[in-house]
């Protein structure tokens, strides 16, 4: 009978082999269905990672003198950095077949540095636009600066990412919603996105200061800190609690610019790394849609629809959730693989029995419909 380390090894041979042999990406061909072409490549994505990676299995092994169980854990999960379409048909039922051949992996770090796997993530998830509001406080200059906004702004120009202009953010200077996002305030941060059409917005803090001078050098010292947020829904993507930058110059506020650099640059990377995390595994997945109902005229009607989203009528819908009902506005969370776009579409195409409803818009993951009569 094997030993417990015996197991163990076996265990993270195996684990260490499966690693080792999709270090590199690799080029398979996925195959997906859906309501529209669009649907279809996300479907094919999403299979061409499970082909292509396979179930990462990691395994736990009790050993007694009379049992022997394994509890066996796999992940398909991975990042599709390149495809192209192979083929594609539409059926006499309107739905899309497509097959791709898609260049896979499995390291986060290919992607960060690939610009275009970055750019086939960004697609994905249909560009969505950014916006920078970071409060500085420089002890150096005693003046204001803007130089940790400038930088993110810079570098996530540079990795392909569509950045709102900064003067349009800057023309709502005076807004109540303004100040409160510049003082952390999540859910005024996600007004301010809303109004400017953004999807993601980033708030923090930047504090510059003076860690001495030695030699004739004046050591500059920046940390910055910040929240990612969703517009359309208030959600957190993510958060850095602080990122640290230290650089020396004969000049003080030479000094305290090139330490703001650094400090931007890491909390800029973070912040790519943990959005690409995120993405990614909506991409795998499922990502959450939030369906806004007008005009529902009673309790029955708004269970209904509940109802109609749960039996998944709708291809892609995973598992659909009722949250509220008030004044003739229910809201609905759903669990939905592939894009917003394509749940607006297949909910625009059906309804359910006795309820007459119709799309009205559709801004991020949010989707606006009405019943009408």
């Amino acid at each position: 009978m094997k030993t417990i380390l015996q197991t163990r090894m076996i265990g993270i041979t195996f684990y260490l082999f499966m690693s080792l042999n999709w270090a590199q990406a690799q080029t398979v061909r996925g195959t997906g269905d859906g309501l529209t072409k669009d649907a279809a490549i996300e479907q094919a994505k999403r299979d061409a990672v499970e082909v292509g990676l396979g179930a990462f299995i990691s395994s736990e092994t009790v050993v007694t003198a009379t049992t022997f169980s394994d509890n066996i854990y796999s992940k398909a999960q991975g990042f599709v950095k390149t495809f192209k379409v192979v083929s594609e048909k539409q059926g006499p039922d309107g739905l899309w077949e497509v097959t791709i051949a898609a260049e896979v992996t499995e390291m986060l770090d290919e992607v960060m540095r690939d610009e275009a796997a970055l750019q086939t993530l960004l697609n994905s998830m249909n560009r969505p636009r950014i916006i920078f509001m970071i409060r500085e406080e420089n002890l150096i200059d005693n003046t204001p600066t803007d130089f940790a906004e400038t930088k993110l702004l810079s570098m996530f120009y540079e990795k392909g990412f569509d950045v709102v202009d900064r003067q349009l953010v800057q023309a709502l200077k005076g807004e109540a919603d303004y100040e409160q996002a510049l003082a952390g305030n999540v859910s005024a941060a996600a007004k301010i996105a809303s109004m400017l059409g953004a999807e993601v917005i980033v708030i923090g803090t930047a504090k510059i200061s003076s860690g001495g001078e030695f030699y004739g050098m004046t050591s500059g010292q920046a940390d910055i800190n910040g929240k990612i947020v969703r517009a359309d829904t208030g959600e957190i993507l993510a958060v850095v609690p602080n990122a640290h930058g230290k650089k020396p110059h004969i000049s003080p506020s030479t000094a305290g610019v090139n330490a703001t650099n650094e400090a931007a640059g890491n909390l800029g990377t973070d912040i790519i790394r943990q959005l690409i995390e995120k993405w990614s595994t909506q991409q795998s997945n499922f990502i959450k849609v939030y369906i806004v109902l007008e005009n529902v005229p009673d309790f029955m009607s708004y269970i209904t629809f509940e109802s109609f989203l749960k039996a998944q009528t709708v291809s892609g819908i995973r598992n659909a959730y009722a949250k509220s009902l008030n004044d003739g506005v229910a809201e609905y969370e759903v669990e939905f693989e592939g894009k917003s776009q394509d749940l607006a579409m297949g909910l625009s195409r059906t309804s359910p029995d006795g309820l007459n409803f119709k799309v009205t818009g559709l801004s991020g993951n949010r989707v606006t419909a009405e019943i009408v009569e």
